[in-house]
C-alpha cells in the first residue's frame, strides 16, 4: 500500500526537552490512522511537525515521496495536508457558509481590483467556489445550516464545521485533533460516521488524536502509540488492545 506521508527518525527537542525522540511513521493511502498515548506523549507536537508549525531538529518529513521538512505550513495546504485543532477555532459571527469560503484557496487569490469591476466570468467563478463550498457541507451533513451564524450550532455541529472548512482547502489528508473532545455519545456517533464516509467514500486519508479509546478501536485501520515522546507500539486495534506495554503506558488495563 502507497505510503501518503512519511516520517523518518524525526525528533524534536525544546532546549533540553526531547518532545520527540526518532519517531518512524507512516500514513497509507486509503487509511484512518490514530494517534494515542498519554498527556504529554508528544501527540500533537508530532501534527505540528506534519503541518509545519515546527520543524524537525532532525529526521525527515516526507509527503508523496516529498521532503517537506522546511515548507511553511500554508504550502503544506497547497500540497494537499489540512488540520483541525483542539479547541474550536471558528469565526463565530459569521456564517456557517462563511466559515468555509474563508478557507478556499480561490477566495483568497482574487484581487481588489477584480472585486470592484466585476466581471461575468468573475460572478461565475464564486457561483462555482459557493457551490463547492456547498459541497463540503453536504458531506459533513450542514448544508441545510450554512445561513445559520457558526456561533450558534451545537458544539459538535461545530466540530463538523471545522472539518468542511478544512475539506474546503481541497485536502487530500485530514488530520483531526481530538475531534470528538466534549462530545457527547450522540455527537461522537454521528462524527464516526462522518469520518468513515471521508475516508471510505470521498477517499481522503485521517490521521486523527483521540482520547476517546473505544472510538479508536472502532475506527481506526492502524494505531500508534506514543510515550514520553517515543513510539512504543504500532499495529491494528486488535494487536493494540493486547500489547501488554500499551497497557502498562497508557490503557492501565485491558479494554473491554
Amino acid at each position: 500500500m502507497e505510503n501518503v506521508l512519511e516520517l523518518q527518525q524525526v525528533s524534536v527537542k525544546f532546549g533540553g526537552l526531547v518532545a520527540l525522540n526518532q519517531v518512524d511513521l507512516t500514513v497509507k493511502r486509503g487509511e484512518i490512522l490514530a494517534i494515542i498515548g498519554p498527556n504529554g506523549a508528544g501527540k500533537t507536537t508530532l501534527f505540528n511537525i506534519m503541518t509545519g508549525i515546527y520543524q524537525p531538529t532532525s529526521g525527515q518529513v516526507l509527503y508523496k515521496n516529498q521532503k517537506i521538512n522546511k515548507l511553511k505550513p500554508y504550502k503544506r495546504v497547497d500540497l494537499g495536508i489540512a488540520r483541525t485543532f483542539q479547541n474550536t477555532r471558528l469565526l463565530k459571527s459569521m456564517t456557517v457558509l462563511e466559515n468555509v469560503l474563508v478557507a478556499h484557496q480561490e477566495v483568497n487569490k482574487e484581487t481588489v481590483f477584480a472585486s470592484i469591476f466585476s466581471s461575468k466570468s468573475m460572478q461565475q467563478k464564486r457561483q462555482t467556489i459557493v457551490q463547492e463550498c456547498m459541497d463540503k457541507l453536504e458531506m459533513v451533513g450542514l448544508a441545510d445550516k450554512a445561513e445559520q451564524l457558526a456561533g450558534s450550532l451545537p458544539y459538535g455541529e461545530q466540530r463538523l464545521l471545522e472539518i468542511a472548512r478544512a475539506l474546503a482547502t481541497g485536502c487530500e489528508l485530514l488530520l483531526l485533533d481530538e475531534p470528538a473532545a466534549g462530545m457527547n455519545q450522540s455527537e461522537k456517533r454521528e462524527l464516526i460516521k462522518k469520518i468513515l464516509q471521508l475516508s471510505k467514500q470521498y477517499h481522503i486519508e485521517i490521521l486523527l488524536i483521540e482520547h476517546d479509546i473505544q472510538m479508536i478501536m472502532e475506527i481506526s485501520d492502524r494505531i500508534v502509540v506514543l510515550n514520553y515522546g517515543q513510539k512504543i507500539a504500532e499495529g491494528t486495534p486488535q494487536e493494540i488492545q493486547n500489547d501488554p506495554q500499551v497497557i502498562q503506558a497508557y490503557l492501565g488495563g485491558e479494554v473491554d
